[in-house]
C-alpha cells in the first residue's frame, strides 16, 4: 500500500507549491540457517534477521516540471533487522537517485541496481530470493566478477525513449572512483515484455587495468502460462582475456490459490573469484563445476504479507570463497515479508 506525504518547509517556501512524495518499503523477519562444508568439515550457523537485506524504506518523488518533463527521484534506506545496512541478495535493494524524464528518455544519477542483478531477478524462479550459481559469475560490478553487490554507487543511467512497445534500451555507467581511471563499469541492456512473456539481455564491461577489461553477459527470460510460470537464465564471464566460464539455469513457479511452489536448478562449468586486496591484482579462473538447486514455497497471508520457506544447496564452493569438489553450502530460510 502506498502512502503520500505533503512536503512542506523548503519546497513550499521557495516555490510556493506543495510537492507530493510516496513512501513504500518492505519489512522482513525470519531465520537463516546455513551449513558450510569444506574438505569434509562442516559448520552450521543460525541467524534471526532479515537474512538478505530486504528491509527498508523508499521515499519516491515524481514532480511535473511542465512541457512534458518530470523530476524523478528516490531515497532508499536499507535498514536490516540484523543490524546490517548492506544488501547481500534479492529484490529489496533500495536505490537512491535523482533524475529527469521526458520525450528524450530518462536520465538518473545516484546509487542504482545493475542490469545483471535485474537479469537474475527475471530469470530465476525465486526472483533471487536466495541464490543461483549463474549469478556467481555474472554479477559483474563493484570491481569484481562474482561479487554479491547488487547496487552501484557513483552511477549514471540513461534509458532511451520507447520506440517499440514493450522494449526498453538502457545504458549505465559506474565511475571507478580511482585516480588511475580504472575500476569503472559500463552496462548495456535491452528488455522486452509482451503479455506473459519477458526477456532481457545485459552486457557489462569492467576496466580491470588500463589495457584489459573483464566482461559479463546474460540472457534472461520468463513466460507465464497461467497454471505455471517458466523461467530461464544464461550467463557468461571473461576475466582480463583469460578463459571464460558460463552457465545456465531453469525454473518453474506454480501458483495454487494463495500458495506458490518454486523450483530452480542451475549449473556452470567453472567460476571466477577475486584475488586479494582492495583492487585485486589477479583473478582466479577455476574449472571446478558449480551446481545449485532451490526449492521453496510462498503463502499469501494477506494482500501485502507473504510467508516463505526456502531451501538452497550449492556444490562446488562453500559460499565463502573456497572452491572444490568437496565444498558446498546448504541454506534454509523461513521468513515473512510485509510490503507497504
Amino acid at each position: 500500500m502506498k502512502k503520500t506525504l505533503v512536503a512542506v518547509a523548503a519546497m513550499a517556501a521557495v516555490t510556493g507549491a506543495m510537492a507530493q512524495s510516496t513512501i513504500t518499503g518492505t519489512l522482513q523477519v525470519g531465520t537463516n540457517r546455513a551449513t558450510v562444508t569444506t574438505t569434509g568439515a562442516s559448520t552450521t550457523t543460525m541467524f534471526i534477521d532479515d537474512s538478505n537485506g530486504n528491509t527498508g524504506v523508499n521515499v519516491g518523488v515524481n514532480e511535473d516540471l511542465g512541457n512534458g518533463m518530470k523530476f524523478i527521484g528516490n531515497i532508499g534506506l536499507q535498514l536490516g533487522i540484523g543490524g546490517s545496512n548492506a544488501p547481500t541478495a534479492t529484490g529489496g535493494v533500495y536505490e537512491t537517485y535523482g533524475g529527469l524524464s521526458g520525450a528524450f528518455g530518462t536520465a538518473k544519477l545516484g546509487t542504482l541496481q545493475t542490469p545483471q542483478f535485474l537479469a537474475v531477478a527475471n530469470g530465476d524462479a525465486a526472483g533471487y530470493l536466495i541464490s543461483n550459481p549463474v549469478a556467481n559469475i555474472i554479477q559483474h560490478q563493484g570491481g569484481s566478477v562474482g561479487s554479491t553487490t547488487l547496487l552501484q554507487s557513483n552511477s549514471f543511467q540513461y534509458v532511451l525513449p520507447k520506440f517499440v512497445d514493450g522494449l526498453t534500451l538502457k545504458y549505465q555507467n559506474a565511475m571507478g572512483e580511482l585516480a588511475t581511471g580504472i575500476n569503472g563499469t559500463s552496462h548495456y541492456a535491452a528488455d522486452y515484455t509482451a503479455g506473459g512473456f519477458s526477456a532481457g539481455y545485459a552486457y557489462s564491461t569492467y576496466k580491470y587495468t588500463q589495457t584489459q577489461n573483464d566482461t559479463a553477459q546474460s540472457v534472461s527470460g520468463s513466460y507465464n502460462f497461467g497454471p505455471a510460470k517458466v523461467v530461464a537464465l544464461w550467463g557468461q564471464a571473461n576475466s582480463a582475456g583469460a578463459a571464460g566460464v558460463s552457465g545456465s539455469s531453469v525454473g518453474i513457479v506454480v501458483p495454487v490459490g494463495a500458495l506458490s511452489l518454486m523450483y530452480n536448478y542451475g549449473t556452470t562449468n567453472g567460476i571466477i573469484t577475486n584475488g586479494t586486496g582492495a583492487t585485486p591484482t589477479a583473478r582466479v579462473v577455476s574449472t571446478q563445476k558449480q551446481s545449485g538447486s532451490f526449492a521453496g514455497a510462498s503463502y499469501s497471508l494477506s494482500k501485502r504479507t507473504t510467508a516463505y520457506a526456502a531451501y538452497y544447496t550449492e556444490s562446488g564452493n562453500n559460499g565463502a570463497g573456497t572452491v572444490g569438489s568437496s565444498s558446498k553450502t546448504n541454506t534454509t530460510r523461513l521468513m515473512v515479508i510485509h510490503s507497504f
